[in-house]
């Protein structure tokens, strides 16, 4: 659930009305559940998730399928952006597979789908575990410490908010084994990651020295297990980044330690720095925002936005940061305020003042001054409030911007997955990058 940051809480309380006036067209669909986890027959099942939007959510409904029919049903929204909506009961055996969709005026989101069978024998999830991560050789390793083996099908993990495996019927772990998952772009022993099979491979890359969260669900949306390093300072002379794997010793904390995929962890003995929950400080407070967890993550010189997104937990506040464009670095082309509140994993998107009137539902705070180009060379480059230099996107040849080279429209430059490198992708304003894409030509 995406919480107002706390240190903008007063400001955003007294000017309610103004900021209900500052939208961005992205939609966020997350904490997606049902209830009850064993659906027997007779039973209703509740659908709940949050649903968050700058912008009014106009609809927001499930669609389920049961024999190949599909039906919609509307959602109704309670409180804290809380939507939920109620399957009806069916017969024992009956697949019903579902997924959300919301929209609102701007764009349409939809979440991932879920299923479940009516009148299926009731699984232990708890026994499972997140065990050895590894983001040199782009893995995650999970163990089952229970006595029984388990089929993963409808299990899903997300990284950083955004799903990036779930599990089909045929992805089975035993008691007391492991499943191996790969990222979709890494090498094995040599060998192209294509050949691995597509039911173990993760849609996202992995990262040995960034900050990451890696969440194990249950099919019905609940919570096993949560990996979340929130506080890595690369500038600390304490800062490690991982020399192999995050690594599950028998003591249930995680440590730096050799990699053993697929086997039983070698157990270190230095402890993973960083770990909310670990023995390092605290994720930063309101009064100290986090601006490494801000980037640039898509710019599109077609339709001419540039999107930002916010890798962290908390929702920071973008009041005094700047863009500069094309190296003229003593007259930004926008400055932001205290209304524009990037959400935790979530968005916000700027477009030109030259397609002002494409956009006549946004304030002028979400318009920077001058175009975008799909041809050009081009360097955008963001900064904090102190000036520092906190990202940076270049096209081309270093010192010679806004010289005509190949045109790319309608595709944007885009971070894939959100916050990764950057390649040339399709357009996803407000919504989540692909998970790969092509190079950018650079001429």
């Amino acid at each position: 659930m995406k919480k107002i940051m706390f240190v903008a809480l007063a400001l955003l309380m007294g000017l309610a009305s103004c900021v209900k006036d500052k939208q961005y067209p992205g939609i966020t669909i997350s904490n997606v559940k049902y209830t009850p986890t064993a659906v027997q027959a007779d039973d209703e099942v509740t659908v709940t998730a949050t649903i968050t939007s700058f912008q009014k959510i106009l609809e927001a409904k499930v669609v389920y399928s049961i024999n190949g029919e599909s039906l919609a049903l509307a959602m109704t929204e309670g409180t804290d952006n809380l939507y939920k909506a109620v399957i009806p009961a069916f017969a024992d055996g009956t697949k019903v597979s579902f997924y959300i969709e919301a929209d609102n005026n701007a764009v349409t989101a939809t979440s991932p789908a879920m299923e479940y069978t009516v009148g299926a024998v009731a699984i232990d999830y708890s026994v499972l575990r997140l065990n050895e991560l590894n983001g040199n050789d782009k893995f995650i390793e999970i163990y089952n410490s229970g006595a029984d083996a388990i089929n993963l099908n409808g299990v899903y993990i997300e990284k950083d908010g955004t799903q990036n495996w779930l599990a089909d019927n045929t992805v089975k772990i035993e008691a007391g084994g492991y499943v191996l998952l790969y990222s979709e772009d890494v090498t094995i022993d040599g060998a192209a990651q294509a050949g691995y099979p597509e039911s173990l491979t993760f849609h996202s890359g992995l990262s040995a020295k960034k900050n990451v969260r890696i969440q194990l669900f249950t099919p019905a949306g609940e919570s096993i297990d949560d990996f979340n390093l929130v506080d890595i300072d690369q500038n600390d002379p304490a800062y490690i980044p991982a020399p192999a794997s995050y690594s599950l010793n028998a003591d249930g904390n995680w440590y730096y330690a050799d990699a053993t995929p697929g086997a039983a962890n070698a157990e270190g003995t230095v402890a993973v720095l960083g770990l909310e929950g670990g023995v390092t400080p605290e994720p930063p407070t309101p009064d100290e925002p986090d601006y490494s967890n801000i980037v640039l993550n898509e710019l599109n010189g077609d339709t001419k936005f540039i999107e930002f997104y916010n890798k962290g937990n908390l929702d920071l506040s973008m009041e005094g940061m700047y863009l500069t464009k094309n190296g003229v670095e003593d007259n930004p082309i926008w400055t932001g305020d205290a209304t524009i509140v990037v959400p935790a994993h979530g968005y916000v998107i700027l477009y030109s003042n030259k397609v002002l009137a494409d956009h006549p539902e946004l304030d002028p705070i979400y318009f920077f001054d001058g175009g975008l180009s799909a041809k050009q060379t081009l360097r955008i480059a963001l900064y904090m409030p102190d000036g520092n230099e906190r990202d940076l996107f270049t096209r081309g040849s270093t010192g010679e911007w806004g010289q005509t080279i190949s045109d790319v429209a309608p595709q944007s430059y885009a971070r894939t997955p959100d916050g990764g490198d950057w390649k040339l992708a399709e357009a996803t304003p407000g919504a989540a990058n692909p998970a790969t894409g092509d190079d950018i030509p650079q001429e």
